[in-house]
């Protein structure tokens, strides 16, 4: 009886921890595979990996993917620090980033680059690959163009109204009033008799001759 209670409390935590792990996000995910890889448990890798990855595993000769997980484990840092993850819009892929310290043939900076995948509800690693070369910084997903502001429309101008009419001829200007009075002042205004004699004795050629008609016309 003990012994049933010991085998269904085992079964319980073993089905407590899958329900852990099928909610654990890319970066715990591949924290497993990692130390996994580390210690050479090439079946536990695989159990992190996705079906695809599982496959082609499983179609190489056992040598072979021996010989692979060790080259993986030797080139692998033994600690690292993820330094970008991002997550799919769909919420079905992601991508990790992280760096460490490589001993493998030299002591050199090194750098993670993980894809994950979505198979039911947890997280499987669909590729996971250290190299020194630094790899590009994660592209934001795009995303959908906000609606443009619509324009406030712009006032609309009464329409205007013009009104012609026919006119008939101008009337004529008046005339100025001084210019016509000065005119009549002309008009009726004639030189005396006495300056008519006067201009006639300042026709003379000397003065004499001048004196001469003035005493005539006194």
């Amino acid at each position: 009886m003990r012994l049933r209670h010991a085998l269904y409390a085992c079964a319980m935590f073993v089905l407590g921890c899958a329900g852990a792990s099928a909610q654990e996000d890319p970066e715990a995910v591949y924290a497993r595979l990692h130390r996994a890889l580390l210690a050479g448990n090439a079946e536990e890798v695989a159990g992190y990996s996705t079906a695809a990855t599982r496959a082609e595993l499983a179609a190489k000769p056992q040598a072979e993917r021996n010989a692979l997980m060790r080259a993986m484990a030797q080139a692998a840092p033994r600690t690292y620090t993820v330094t970008e993850k991002s997550i799919a819009p769909d919420g079905n892929s992601a991508t990790l980033r992280g760096t460490g310290i490589s001993e493998f043939q030299t002591r050199a900076e090194a750098y993670l680059t993980a894809s994950f995948r979505k198979e039911g509800e947890a997280w499987k690693v669909a590729s996971w690959a250290w190299s020194n070369q630094k790899p590009p910084p994660i592209a934001n997903p795009a995303k959908p163009d906000a609606p443009a502001a619509a324009k406030p429309a712009e006032p609309v101008a009464p329409p205007q109204v013009v009104i012609t009419r026919k006119l008939g001829p101008l009337p004529a200007a008046a005339p100025d009033r001084p210019a016509a009075a000065a005119a009549a002042v002309t008009a009726t205004r004639r030189p005396s008799r006495a300056h008519l004699d006067a201009r006639a004795c300042l026709r003379q050629r000397t003065d004499r001759a001048i004196m001469e008609c003035a005493e005539k016309y006194r």
